[in-house]
């Protein structure tokens, strides 16, 4: 798994987020993107290879995780929405065009999470349209956000 934590990539995330963000709402128009924490949606792979839910919400994961173990719950996770998975009905494992592994943790409450390489998956809901990235860098909740980006095949 790749995140946005270089700074080498510093200078060029502002035009890659305009040019995801664009190329996004060309390919699929924007719609409501459901930051419900209730039953998630297949991931998807969006361009530049972010990984988003099947409604466009970008994916993230937050630096105070362990592998497996959330920690963001209470008013952390109703900034940051953790994407649930329906208990029982576990993910596939692995996406095409996708090098990395897809799981669940189970999260304090009871609920199921995905993961990817074991890091817990989030929304974030200032995100309103599809292709946004408000939370990429955000130190919110005592840890740094940084948005999914899956290395490809």
């Amino acid at each position: 798994m790749y995140l946005f934590r270089s700074r080498r990539f510093a200078p060029l995330l502002p035009a890659l987020l305009l040019l995801t963000a664009l190329v996004t709402l060309v390919a699929s128009p924007a719609k409501a993107l459901g930051h419900s924490a209730a039953g998630a949606a297949p991931v998807k792979l969006a361009p530049a290879n972010v990984l988003v839910t099947a409604k466009g919400a970008t994916l993230y994961v937050f630096a105070l995780d362990k592998p497996n173990k959330s920690n963001c719950n209470g008013t952390c996770a109703k900034f940051w929405p953790p994407l649930l998975v329906p208990k029982g009905a576990p993910p596939a494992a692995h996406m095409s065009g996708v090098t990395g592994t897809f799981g669940v943790a189970a999260r304090t409450d009871g609920t199921q999470q995905l993961t990817f390489d074991g890091a817990p998956l989030y929304t974030f809901v200032l995100d309103k349209k599809v292709g946004q990235m408000n939370g990429q860098g955000s130190t919110a909740s005592g840890g740094y956000w940084w948005v999914v980006v899956a290395a490809g095949h």
